[in-house]
């Protein structure tokens, strides 16, 4: 529905409905409010902290990485510094391994990954397991 004659449009894309509280520009503010953030402190490096502190959800964050492209650089910016300060806390022990690797593998998509060699005859070993003497059936 259209707003009233002589009457400026309901938001800015002018569609009718509730204005848009968080505007490109209202956005972008908040895209150098992250960059601040990020610099701030060394401790600043999860970003559902940033949203919280600026009353908001974290959900907000993410939408607006889909809609804004100066959002979406500092954004960036922000993985990269929770992907150094964890691996260096992990590599240094300030911070628990387990901690950094869940962190890392949620966020970032690292994740690791350990091979196991087996050795010997897996089907002998299998039998032994069993009941102890069906491994000598094998070797009659």
């Amino acid at each position: 529905m259209p707003a009233p004659k002589g009457h400026p449009y309901y938001n800015i894309y002018g569609q009718g409905g509730r204005p848009i509280k968080y505007t490109q520009e209202f956005i972008e503010n908040e895209a150098y409010a992250l960059y601040e953030w990020i610099y701030d402190k060394p401790e600043n490096i999860f970003i559902e902290r940033f949203a919280f502190d600026r009353g908001y959800s974290c959900k907000r964050v993410y939408d607006w990485i889909k809609v804004n492209e100066r959002f979406l650089d500092v954004y960036e910016l922000f993985k990269t510094k929770q992907k150094n300060a964890m691996f260096m806390g992990a590599i240094s022990k300030k911070t628990n391994y387990q901690g950094c690797a869940l962190v890392l593998s949620n966020g970032h998509g690292i994740v690791a990954k350990t091979e196991q060699k087996i050795t010997g005859d897996p089907l002998l070993s299998l039998l032994q397991d069993i009941d102890g003497t069906t491994a000598d059936l094998i070797h009659e």
